[in-house]
């Protein structure tokens, strides 16, 4: 693991990609050890097909059905008994585009090495709903890591290490983050920003295709971006 960390902050000089281990990391998230996902380790490996366009499923219902003696007990001592959907996310991504945050945690069961850019809620300047991204922090976790990020950590879509790979997740969340919104939006400054349920949303002006969408362009500063291996 301190070989590819070393790697690629040598390759993105500046960039001071931390740890996932490293202590500054308990402000967003906690990485869980002790948990055996074997088997979801394997489906990832077999299930690895990536393109340049992310592919994300809120819910695959075989998961909890096929691995539930893996999946159960991380679920129930994450969530403490609460309704989960445990889905997929595949992509290959160099670039933060955008940042998101939710009540809960999410938690990642990662098939492959990745980074995360996460920031803090508490960050978000209002009424205008922007957030600077020099906030944002870079941190590396290795393939087969289970990740946590709390409720209110603002993330996306993870930076691939290694090109051909991309990055290969389970994500798990509340049920329904991320489904359709069937109910009247309120006009608080925070509303402007919610895309889907318990989903609130900050896009990067420089992404065409998030602009064009007419989601909230809340992120200032650079859209930050990553060589990779």
């Amino acid at each position: 693991m301190d070989n590819i960390l070393k790697k690629i902050n040598e390759l993105n000089p500046g960039r001071n990609i931390l740890s996932a281990d490293d202590e500054s990391f308990k402000l967003y998230g906690t990485i869980h050890k002790g948990f055996k996902i074997d088997s979801l380790a394997k489906y990832l490996e077999q299930d690895s097909n990536v393109s340049d366009e992310l592919v994300y499923l809120a819910d695959v219902p075989e998961l909890r059905k096929d691995f539930a003696s893996e999946l159960q007990p991380i679920i129930q001592r994450v969530y403490a008994g609460m309704d989960v959907q445990a889905g997929r996310c595949l992509a290959r991504n160099n670039t933060l585009n955008a940042l998101e945050y939710h009540l809960g945690s999410e938690t990642y069961i990662s098939g492959t090495d990745m980074v995360m850019l996460l920031g803090l809620d508490k960050d978000i300047s209002w009424p205008e709903g922007k957030y600077d991204t020099s906030n944002i922090k870079a941190f590396y976790a290795p393939k087969g890591s289970v990740i946590e990020l709390k409720g209110g950590c603002l993330h996306y879509v993870g930076i691939n290490v290694y090109r051909k790979q991309g990055i290969n997740v389970i994500v798990m969340l509340l049920k329904d983050t991320n489904t359709k919104i069937d109910f009247l939006k309120g006009k608080e400054s925070q509303d402007k920003l919610l895309i889907a349920k318990n989903t609130w949303f900050l896009a990067h002006p420089e992404n065409k295709q998030f602009k064009e969408a007419g989601y909230h362009l809340g992120l200032t500063g650079e859209n930050i971006s990553f060589k990779t291996l």
